[in-house]
């Protein structure tokens, strides 16, 4: 998703921030005001949430998040543009949940994760939107680490040759060995908030047995997966997430 700051994160914002540019930016975002309200609502942003809004222009992302996140929650809009902050904190004069900084979003200092980040028109104007992307998401709660966790494991058992789609596979695989259709069974594996330590430990393990082929493919090195591995814990029970620990696949055929 990306903020009604396409102005966000560019060195030189080609478009610029002149009086035209702006009303541009406020005709567009009454057009798609609602495909971004559905968007919000789609990826779980809701009351109580603190969000940062990344590229944030003139603050019309943060002001819709502000509304939905409620008083209870809070927005933080950030742009590389000051001229655009200076717009956005005067639309936002009386809105007591949201805020507005001027700077680089992956160098703001705050006191815990974000429980979503949130942007619009902004990674087509990154250098590299991978790395905006990646240094995002190490600052958001509960899903940071824990799918941080997930693409390592993912990715470091596929280039040790693991097919990850085997199970989806099995009526094809049982197919090509001569065997009747498969009945097939899945159990998923959830935990809950604080009651996610049999979760946890099943991540924790694979993650361990895992680390030489993640640090001999650069994935992360030596201490990035000690702090993954401390904050997972925390991460977790702090936002009273629900993780699955992956989904067990049991499949079997009667020979007559």
């Amino acid at each position: 998703m990306a903020t009604d700051g396409e102005s966000a994160l560019a060195a030189e914002y080609v478009f610029g921030h002149s009086e035209a540019e702006l009303h541009r930016l406020e005709f567009q975002a009454a057009l798609i005001e609602p495909i971004t309200r559905q968007l919000l609502a789609d990826a779980g942003v809701k009351e109580g949430m603190r969000v940062l809004d990344v590229g944030t222009g003139r603050g019309d992302v943060a002001l819709l998040v502000a509304e939905i996140v409620g008083r209870t929650g809070s927005v933080v809009g950030v742009d590389r543009a000051s001229a655009a902050i200076s717009v956005a904190r005067r639309r936002a004069a009386g809105v007591p949940n949201v805020s507005f900084e001027a700077g680089d979003p992956a160098e703001i200092a705050v006191s815990s994760p974000w429980d979503a980040v949130v942007g619009r028109y902004v990674l087509q104007f990154q250098s590299d939107a991978a790395e905006l992307l990646r240094s995002l998401t190490a600052r958001v709660r509960s899903g940071g680490s824990w799918d941080r966790c997930c693409r390592l494991a993912t990715d470091a058992l596929r280039a040790g040759g693991a097919d990850l789609e085997a199970g989806s596979r099995l009526p094809s695989i049982f197919a090509a060995a001569d065997l009747p259709a498969p009945s097939i069974r899945m159990t998923t594996i959830v935990g809950a908030g604080s009651n996610s330590d049999d979760v946890i430990e099943r991540m924790t393990n694979l993650i361990r047995s895992l680390r030489p082929r993640i640090e001999q493919l650069g994935l992360a090195d030596a201490s990035q997966l000690d702090e993954l591995a401390m904050q997972l814990t925390a991460d977790v029970g702090a936002s009273a997430a629900f993780i699955m620990a992956g989904s067990e696949v049991a499949a079997w055929a009667c020979v007559a």
